[in-house]
């Protein structure tokens, strides 16, 4: 990552910061902990959180750099299990990451500095065990501003809720859809009730609700690929003019619900005792398709209490030529909500792409995490 390029140009993620939106970076590595990147990053109010997930983890440990290969061999050698050698690196860099962001976390008394760590996801069907996995690595790596990964399967958001009525931080990932969004914001809400009713300090308590954007698109324009090859004429040009607006339109309407459930009597009732709102997360916000804009996914989703993961190569576009202006998520969502209904009449339900992508989702992190063992397994 150019960092000097970054450092440059950190008016750009102070306008950001300005709008109400916090820049995440998506990536960690050891290389960057140690380099002094990070906190360089961090200290220049580039970034204010970090994400990570066993596909990030999987690319770090598998480079062979960042004295990754060494520190394996040694925990080997100690008798370590692979898993255990995974959950040891995992959980050192998670924890130095949020020693270095802990100033942001304080300076915005607990609101932003935060890093997400993911439970196993060979265990994300079994909510007795996502449970269990959720509390232990929360209290092992012990730091305030850490956030659980949970995806927001069906198991997932049983799970969620208990997890948060224990009083711990939750990042819930791998929401595509609307009805995504809308379940998971009541299992949050539930969590705080539960918490408060054991008798928990519910101000402590944080949580994102990550909506992944751009693979929406991916899976949308797909589908109008295969409607186009078989259409002529003014249809092909109606379906043509569908292509890549499903995944900012579909973020808009789940923002709005977003501003309706947290301004609503149920959420008002908790944040009078000191609840603090879930936050919207953009993820999956780099473009996959190299004819759209690099920031499609950035400046039209501009928001107050919203978060943006971002990759190193989004951050840098920034950077470089990011139009930022406030509030632009909250833009046209009547025309959102219309171009989510013009491609159900051609029979592309969002809703239904949603559950298909997720279940991908559940599937390629856990592909990925068996990758890391064998990776940790074969140095």
């Amino acid at each position: 990552m150019n960092v000097d390029l970054l450092i440059s140009n950190k008016k750009k993620f102070e306008e950001l910061i300005g709008c109400g939106q916090s820049p995440w970076l998506d990536n960690i590595s050891r290389c960057m902990i140690g380099s002094g990147e990070l906190k360089l990053l961090v200290d220049n109010n580039i970034i204010t959180g970090i994400t990570s997930n066993p596909s990030i983890f999987e690319k770090a440990i598998d480079s062979g750099k960042c004295n990754y290969p060494d520190t394996i061999r040694k925990m080997s050698s100690q008798g370590l299990s692979t898993f255990e050698v995974y959950d040891a690196i995992t959980q050192r860099d998670i924890k130095d990451a949020a020693k270095i962001l802990y100033p942001i976390y304080k300076k915005t008394g607990g609101k932003d500095g935060f890093v997400s760590i993911e439970v196993p996801p060979d265990i994300a069907a079994d909510t007795e065990t996502s449970i269990k996995e959720a509390a232990r690595i929360f209290h092992s790596i012990n730091e305030p501003n850490l956030l659980i990964k949970i995806p927001a399967t069906k198991e997932g958001l049983s799970a969620i809720t208990r997890i948060i009525g224990k009083g711990i931080n939750v990042n819930v990932t791998l929401m595509f859809s609307v009805t995504h969004y809308i379940n998971v914001a009541d299992a949050y809400m539930e969590g705080l009730e539960m918490a408060h009713k054991n008798g928990l300090d519910i101000t402590k308590i944080h949580s994102v609700a990550s909506v992944f954007i751009s693979r929406l698109d991916t899976m949308v324009d797909t589908l109008l690929d295969n409607m186009l090859n078989k259409a002529a004429g003014d249809v092909k040009n109606s379906i043509s003019s569908l292509k890549g607006l499903a995944a900012v339109a579909n973020a808009k309407i789940i923002y709005n619900k977003f501003l309706d459930i947290f301004s609503a009597e149920r959420f008002k009732k908790l944040e009078s005792m000191g609840a603090n709102i879930q936050r919207p997360l953009w993820a999956s916000t780099s473009t996959k398709n190299p004819d759209y804009y690099d920031l499609k996914y950035v400046e039209p989703l501009v928001a107050k209490n919203t978060v943006n993961t971002l990759p190193e190569q989004t951050i840098e576009s920034i950077a470089e030529n990011g139009n930022i202006r406030p509030d632009t998520a909250e833009l046209d969502i009547a025309g959102s909500v219309n171009i989510l209904d013009e491609l159900k009449k051609i029979g592309i339900d969002t809703e239904h792409a949603g559950e298909i992508l997720q279940k991908e989702g559940v599937k390629s992190f856990e592909e990925s995490y068996n990758k890391l063992l064998d990776s940790i397994k074969n140095v």
